[in-house]
């Protein structure tokens, strides 16, 4: 089920955060940054983390995939 925006940005509110970046995309595939950091190469390498956590969630199901049509 995906949540609204609404919601993640509820959720986000009442977390202890000390900061945080939003990425926003829209129907013609522009996309925002809003930051509450100012240092540059900090929002860098967040994204960049962001981007490696993701390709490896998603390796991961895969090879649990291949694993169960292999038994």
């Amino acid at each position: 089920m995906t949540k609204t925006i609404s919601d993640i940005l509820d959720e986000a509110k009442s977390a202890d955060y000390t900061g945080i970046m939003v990425l926003g995309l829209n129907d013609k595939g522009g996309m925002t940054i809003n930051s509450s950091m100012n240092n540059i190469a900090l929002m860098h390498w967040m994204l960049n983390k962001s981007i490696f956590d993701i390709n490896v969630f998603e390796r991961e199901p895969k090879q649990v995939d291949q694993e169960s049509k292999e038994e």
